[in-house]
């Protein structure tokens, strides 16, 4: 027997997924927090900055690398932002499903508007691996004994394309959804 879930009610995963979703939007308010603080104190400390990273290279990085530095925060930043977007708008999705209204136009919109932010970010995050490659010829040859280690996967991805592949399908089946529910009740 199935249990179809009336107007109200949740179940197990819609419940895990907007709890996952209220934390991943906390934690993406924290680091956008984080990294608008970090603008202000770059410029602050910059020379104390780059004196104490300077120790580590043969010839002291210039100011040039705190430009690309904050180039590189205002691009994570603008991330955090689409992804905010992002959330959001999964959020709405999962509401219009606990009312039992899933399939209408706006949930398409939201699809579509999912799809092109996770795209933007996979462009983004390209560019945030150039920014690092420019961040690390800037800061020159390191002196011997130190060194750095640069972790992290930055540019396109297959599962970032495909995901914003689904999104947008996705969003073309709610948009059909809605149509066939409009011609249904155009019929009663």
């Amino acid at each position: 027997m199935t249990n179809i879930a009336t107007k109200g009610e949740e179940d197990l995963v819609l419940k895990s997924a907007r709890l996952l979703l209220g934390f991943f939007r906390f934690a993406v308010i924290f680091a956008s927090v984080v990294l608008v603080l970090s603008l202000p104190a770059m410029a602050i400390f910059g020379q104390h900055i780059l004196a104490d990273v300077g120790e580590q290279f043969v010839n002291p990085p210039s100011a040039s690398v705190l430009w690309v530095s904050a180039g590189f925060v205002m691009v994570l930043l603008l991330i955090m932002l689409l992804c905010y977007f992002t959330i959001d708008r999964l959020r709405k999705v999962l509401a219009s499903v606990r009312e039992g209204d899933p399939f209408n136009r706006t949930n398409g919109l939201r699809l579509r508007g999912m799809g092109i932010a996770i795209f933007v970010i996979q462009i983004l995050s390209a560019l945030l691996g150039a920014l690092i490659g420019v961040i690390i010829s800037l800061l020159g040859e390191m002196k011997e004994g130190e060194q750095m280690v640069v972790s992290g996967e930055f540019g396109l991805s297959l599962s970032g394309i495909l995901l914003v592949l689904l999104l947008i399908v996705l969003a073309r089946v709610f948009d059909r959804g809605a149509d066939m529910r409009d011609e249904l009740e155009g019929t009663i």
